[in-house]
This record gives C-alpha cells, structure tokens and sequence, in this order.
C-alpha cells in the first residue's frame, strides 16, 4: 500500500498523505514515501506548483506516538533530523508549495503545514504544537518556523501551554492565509496553484529571496535580494513580461 499519492494535474502535482485510519500520522515510513515524492515533483520540469493534504478526516494529525514510546536518545535524534530534513527540502523546493489542510495539523501536520508556502485550509481544521501535553518538544522544525510565521510572543503560547486552536483562529494571527468550506478546499487550491503554475519564473526566485533571507543579516540579505534580481533578467519571462506591459497585452509566460 502506498501511504503518498502522487497525482500530476497538468503543471500541478497532488501530493496526499494517504494513511486516513492512523489520521495520516507520520511514520517512518509515510516520512520516507513523502520524501521520495516530494523530490520527484522538485525534478520534474514540466511541474510548477504543488498542493500537499491529507486523505480521509486529517490533514495530518501528528507523529507516530506508539513508536515515540520506543526511542531512546539516538533514535529521537534521528526521527528528528530525518522530518526536519524533509520539511526542510519543502520549505526550499523550487517551485511554491500549497498546503490543503483538510482537518487535524497536530504536532508533526502543523509542522508541515509551517513548511509550505501558503496555507488554505477548511472550516473544520484544527492547529497546534500540542507535544509538551506528553512531556517533549516539537521535533520538526516548528520552534523555528512558528515565531517567524505568527510571531515569538503567539508561537510560545501555542507551544508552551500546547493549545488547539481552530480555522478561525488561526487564520486571525496569520497562521493560515484563507479559511474555506470544505467542499471548496481543493479547487480553491488547484485555482491559486495553476495560477502560480502559469506565472513567471521569477516566482522562484522570489521564492529564494524571502526563505535565504531570513538566515541572513540586512546587508547580506540585501545583497542577496540585488543579486537574484539581477538573475531575473537572464529569464526569458522576465522579456516577455516587460514587453508585454509596453505593448499593452496579456504577457504568455513559459517558466523560463
């Protein structure tokens, strides 16, 4: 049984987590198929978006717990770098990254959630950080990604105190960009990812200019900012898009 569906809608790619009787929790084995996935669609030139969501009631409702009881500290290590690696490798994948949460984000979900690039998720979802309610600590990356996404003083609330928080909620203090019903949710992601799909390259580049800035100071940051914007005008879009703003057309971008 495959626990990551991968299905490529013209330039999008769906990728869902597909283990709906364990919540879509992550196990190993669902982190290493998701890993496996996600560098296919990274490789894939002709694809230029992707949506991420869950099968059945969750979007992915956390850890695998029961293996959790087993780890010693070389395997809670491990465990940790293999997700934070994978999300990491999302956060940084070359094209924009949609999350279609379509129910529970708990612990290692929301922490997935915080690694793609726009969240959209469903009336019923839930978000949180709720690992310190069985004595640990996220272990995916949400200490890092949290604070910079809804801010310190929020992200340590959540954390500290483990708290679940709803669609609305969460889409108050920035966590989410849109809340919509659930029957809604996916073409309301296929409609902003194939219009992300059929924008310019640049997009990439913008994507690169916001994520390396963060581990930069402002100098450095913007020198970074200069530098891809110079790479910009090596794209043929970069052309086409001036051209036609001159020439008072609709541009026709290729990603190139």
């Amino acid at each position: 049984m495959s626990f990551v569906k991968l299905e490529k809608k013209g330039p999008v790619a769906v990728i869902t987590i597909n283990r709906p009787e364990k919540r879509n929790s992550l196990s190993r084995e669902v982190r290493r198929e998701l890993y496996k996935r996600v560098k296919t669609v990274d490789a894939a030139a002709e694809i230029r978006a992707a949506i991420i969501t869950g099968a059945g009631e969750a979007f992915v409702a956390g850890a695998d717990i029961a293996a959790m009881q087993r780890y010693q500290v070389k395997d809670a290590i491990a465990a940790s770098k293999e997700g934070s690696d994978l999300f990491l490798y999302i956060e940084n994948m070359k094209i924009p990254v949609i999350a279609a949460i379509n129910g529970w984000a708990l612990g290692g979900g929301c922490e997935l959630a915080l690694s793609c690039d726009i969240r959209i998720c469903s009336e019923n979802a839930a978000f949180g950080q709720p690992e310190v309610k069985i004595g640990i600590i996220p272990g995916y990356g949400a200490n890092i990604r949290l604070p910079r996404i809804i801010g310190e003083a929020r992200a340590k609330e959540l954390i500290y105190l483990g708290r679940i928080i709803d669609a609305v909620e969460a889409e108050k203090i920035g966590l989410v960009n849109l809340v919509v019903h659930r029957d809604l949710l996916m073409s309301k992601a296929m409609d902003l990812a194939v219009k992300m799909a059929e924008g310019p390259a640049s997009i990439s580049l913008a994507k690169r200019a916001i994520n390396e800035a963060f581990d930069l100071n402002r100098h450095e940051a913007t020198a970074l900012s200069s530098r891809l914007y110079g790479e910009v005008y090596k794209t043929r879009d970069a052309m086409e898009g001036i051209g036609a703003y001159l020439e008072k057309r609709k541009p026709k971008f290729s990603g190139k």
